[in-house]
């Protein structure tokens, strides 16, 4: 298999799963793209066609956004955003991949916990009160791993699902989230790094299969169970904590 044919092939799969789950395109395709792009480039890159995903996707779920927690969520994201865009100019990169691991190993513990508890109450929400504060740490890491890693997603579903709202909720709330975070960042990542010829480059080869993965992913959304949004996004999350892992078991300190 060519380069061209598995860059197709991986952004198209990529943009499906984000479709349909919430999560997954930075996932999938930012680990990929920086054995092939410094890693400024690859984070703006995938944070374009993860901003066209998400674009496209949340007027589709406007009506089953989480306001209170959409407003939280983005407060938090904003200050990690810049806090992010800081540290990927200065910091190591191994640091940065040292740090995420942590944080969303630990973020998938509660996650699961949260969750098991989750199913013996409310359906739709575990809390009705809302978790203002946790809302603001999460989109703080949220922020963080966005403009540095490109994953902005995962932390936010973590806080939404392990709170209790369903999918759909999640979902939309989350593509609201990243319209928001993934501008911020591409702007702030434009201002003080530039964008590269190999970035706009990079760009145009993979819209066509991300915009094919979205329209594939929207149409085969709608057909998906509760339990396998779940089961899809734990998987996710178990694969982009072992990428993570592998990253750091194969550096150089």
């Amino acid at each position: 298999m060519t380069i061209g044919i598995m860059i197709f092939f991986i952004t198209f799969f990529a943009a499906l799963v984000q479709t349909t789950t919430g999560l997954g395109f930075g996932m999938i395709v930012a680990p990929f793209l920086l054995v092939f792009y410094p890693p400024i480039d690859a984070i703006q890159i995938t944070g374009a066609l993860t901003l066209l995903i998400a674009a496209v996707m949340t007027p589709f779920g406007f009506k089953n956004i989480v306001k209170e927690e959409l407003k939280n969520l983005a407060f938090g994201s904003a200050v990690g955003l810049i806090l992010g865009t800081i540290l990927l100019k200065f910091v190591p990169i191994s640091s940065i991949t040292i740090s995420a691991f942590i944080v969303l190993s630990y973020a998938f513990y509660r996650y699961v916990e949260s969750h098991l508890i989750a199913r013996k109450k409310l359906p739709n929400r575990v809390n009705l009160t809302a978790d203002n504060g946790g809302a603001l740490q999460y989109g703080l890491a949220s922020g963080l791993m966005g403009a540095t890693l490109a994953m902005p997603g995962p932390m936010a579903l973590i806080f939404l699902r392990k709170n209790g709202f369903n999918p759909e909720q999640v979902k939309a709330t989350v593509f609201a989230l990243m319209v928001a975070s993934y501008s911020a960042m591409l702007i702030l990542s434009a201002a003080v790094s530039g964008v590269s010829d190999a970035a706009w480059l990079g760009l145009g080869m993979y819209l066509v299969p991300a915009s094919l993965g979205l329209l594939t992913g929207f149409i085969i959304s709608k057909y998906i169970p509760d339990f396998l949004f779940d089961l899809l996004n734990t998987c996710l999350m178990l694969s982009a904590i072992l990428v993570l892992g592998i990253k750091i078991v194969g550096m150089e300190f």
